[in-house]
């Protein structure tokens, strides 16, 4: 298949997944900040940027999603330490706990998967999450232009769609399908909570101070399964952190790699 591949740099190799309605230039503020080095690649998921869309209608859980996430980790050629904001991140722990991908570690910022499985009962936000991914598509079919806005003003606050540049908010309406298999695929993605302890790669989870409440109980539930994990929330910022957010989240992942960088 045809993916964005984009590299610079010079050292450990960082494969930097992107979220939906986004693409390899979202990490290019945090990039900057580095103060490593590091062999810097970028991509993005199917659907998004130079990422050819390779899911249909009968598409129903993580398979093709997991298999390109290890396509990319493939190209890269070496050992790699896998970054994932939003979706990036549920696609990323996909792939390895379905054993596709044994990264030498792993940075979430944000991650949403968001149908993982509670010990016991249930997440009392799941039927909301299962909600915005319904009046996602019904927008759609009706030829709501800003059902996109549905989504972004779910992860952040109300407004914060209306308020980005009206280019990227064209970039978000000619995507908005890719996001609806996004939805779609995520709730194939059930694990029990208990299955992130067999990550064995270092991890650190990071989420914004303002994050959805999915997003924090999702963040310390998976933090808690896996052994070698560290959770970390960057003050003042919610989902969309490592736009708004690129110095603080730079910092961790340097400290990441000060501590794992040598393999």
């Amino acid at each position: 298949m045809t993916f964005e591949f984009e590299e610079r740099g010079e050292g450990p190799a960082l494969l930097f997944i992107p979220g939906s309605y986004s693409n390899g230039a979202a990490w290019r503020g945090i990039q900057k900040a580095l103060q490593g080095s590091y062999r810097m690649i970028t991509t993005s998921l199917p659907g998004y940027g130079r990422t050819a869309e390779i899911r249909n209608e009968t598409t129903s859980d993580m398979t093709e999603m997991s298999d390109f996430v290890a396509m990319v980790v493939d190209r890269v050629g070496e050992p790699v330490h896998i970054i994932g904001h939003s979706y990036g991140g549920l696609a990323i722990f996909a792939a390895i706990l379905s054993g596709k991908i044994a990264p030498e570690s792993i940075i979430t910022f944000e991650a949403n998967p968001v149908y993982s499985q509670p010990v016991q009962g249930d997440f009392h936000w799941k039927e909301q999450a299962k909600e915005i991914g319904q009046r996602l598509e019904q927008a759609f079919a009706a030829g709501d232009a800003d059902a996109p806005g549905l989504i972004i003003d779910y992860w952040s606050k109300p407004g914060t769609f209306a308020a980005l540049p009206e280019a990227v908010r064209n970039y978000c309406r000619d995507t908005v399908y890719s996001n609806i298999l996004d939805w779609r695929t995520a709730m194939g993605f059930t694990p029990g909570l208990l299955e992130y302890a067999a990550i064995k790669s270092p991890v650190t989870i990071v989420r914004g101070a303002y994050a959805n409440q999915a997003i924090v109980d999702l963040s310390e539930a998976i933090a808690a399964q896996i052994k070698d994990s560290a959770l970390h929330v960057v003050p003042g910022a919610d989902h969309f952190l490592i736009s708004t957010h690129p110095v603080q989240c730079a910092a961790l992942i340097d400290m990441h790699m000060q501590a794992y960088g040598e393999g």
